[in-house]
């Protein structure tokens, strides 16, 4: 995408925004909503334990491997036609995911990590190059979509599948509704974005790429590893947070409605941090109450008192709510271009789900060598501190192209 000047304003602009809305919603809620099903998904489809646990490992893999091939493909399509098809490509594999056996199952989940990937690595530089004077707002937008259906997404997955007789694939096929509303509403501003895109690229063709090496770049590879500690705290919660707190002899149900509060606790941080960080030059203070937050949240689960855990799981949720926009916005304020952003987006979200994936599984390691859970809690705030380490120098004033 070309720089040519331009403004575009959030309130002139509603039609793309509600579009962004719902492709933002179908980015999390897939996921979030196979955990509470696991058990009927093994049932149903006859698979063993380590099988079902690895349907959600599986799209981190996916989005480490395709997010670096995503901006070689926009390079080609451009970005409104890339989004488009990618979220076509979600909504058949939603589809896919519940029609047959677990080889089925499988193709859906490779697939549906595909479109996730893409729509992941596009979204920030999007908003990047659509709304340039307001990118905090937008990324907030969306960053709370995500968040908030992802709530959605493992509160309501379980009793779906109960008043249905498909069982978890009424749980796991609702989501395609959404996606359907995404592609509706966003062909007809596809159309009109991508003759933008054209006209700018056209009008400014020495810079419609990204000169800049992401992988020379020390600061790439600091938001790339922010990223990922980011990613590896957000999906050790969703592995093995739930099994803290029933360890701590709170009932599943409650385990589970405790889960649902973490994750909507993170939607107005999501909201609000993006708006706060593109006000600032540099975030570093935003960085260490991140760190604070994690820190007070993660040592609340230590505990065994109702209350404090409560406390802890909505603390924790504030922090990484608050955490996970700061690495989005990153994707977008650390790049002068919007090429630039696409390139380190890609890169960012390719290391960070490698790194976020090996979370889950040491933590996993930890409880099956000690029996308890104090060394996993242990890691929750080692992990906290390292994002604290890389995200203080990911935050400074800089851009990728300066290095």
């Amino acid at each position: 995408m070309g720089e040519t000047y331009r403004i575009h304003r959030i309130k002139e602009n509603w039609g793309i925004i509600i579009a962004i809305i719902f492709i933002a919603s179908t980015l999390r809620a897939p996921l979030t909503s196979v955990g509470p099903v696991v058990s009927e998904i093994t049932e149903v489809l006859k698979v063993s334990d380590s099988l079902a646990g690895s349907l959600i490992t599986i799209p981190l893999i996916i989005f480490a491997i395709v997010s670096p091939l995503v901006s070689k493909i926009t390079a080609h399509l451009t970005v409104s036609r890339t989004i488009l098809l990618s979220t076509l490509l979600l909504s058949v594999a939603l589809i896919v995911r519940v029609i047959g056996d677990i080889n089925v199952f499988l193709l859906g989940t490779v697939l549906l990590g595909i479109g996730i990937a893409f729509g992941n690595v596009l979204l920030p530089s999007f908003v990047k190059w659509y709304f340039p004077t307001q990118i905090g707002i937008a990324t907030g937008i969306y960053s709370a979509t995500m968040h908030f259906t992802a709530g959605i997404g493992g509160g309501l997955s379980f009793p779906l599948s109960t008043i249905s007789p498909l069982s978890f694939r009424i749980s796991l096929s609702i989501w395609f509704v959404l996606a359907i509303i995404a592609i509706i509403l966003w062909l007809p501003k596809a159309v009109h974005v991508f003759h933008i895109e054209k006209a700018t690229k056209q009008q400014s063709p020495t810079i419609s790429h990204c000169n800049t090496n992401v992988f020379k770049s020390k600061l790439s590879w600091m938001i790339a590893i922010t990223m990922g500690f980011q990613s590896m705290i957000v999906y050790t919660v969703v592995a093995w947070v739930p099994s803290i707190l029933m360890d701590r002899g709170i009932e599943p149900s409650t385990a589970g409605y405790l889960f649902m509060i973490n994750q909507f606790a993170q939607v107005p941080m999501t909201f609000i941090f993006p708006i706060i960080a593109d006000k600032l030059k540099d975030q570093r203070v935003l960085v260490f109450i991140v760190s604070f937050l994690f820190f007070i949240g993660f040592s609340l689960l230590f505990t065994h008192s109702f209350i404090l855990l409560i406390i802890g799981v909505i603390v924790s949720g504030l922090a990484m709510g608050a955490c996970f926009s700061l690495c989005m916005t990153f994707f977008s304020i650390r790049a002068r271009t919007s090429d630039g952003s696409v390139s380190l987006s890609g890169f960012g979200q390719s290391l960070g789900y490698f790194i976020g994936a090996m979370g889950p599984v040491c933590v996993g390691f930890t409880y099956d060598a000690s029996g308890g859970w104090q060394i996993g809690i242990t890691s929750l705030l080692v992990m906290s501190l390292l994002f604290t380490v890389f995200g203080y120098f990911s935050a400074q004033n800089k851009v990728i192209e300066d290095e």
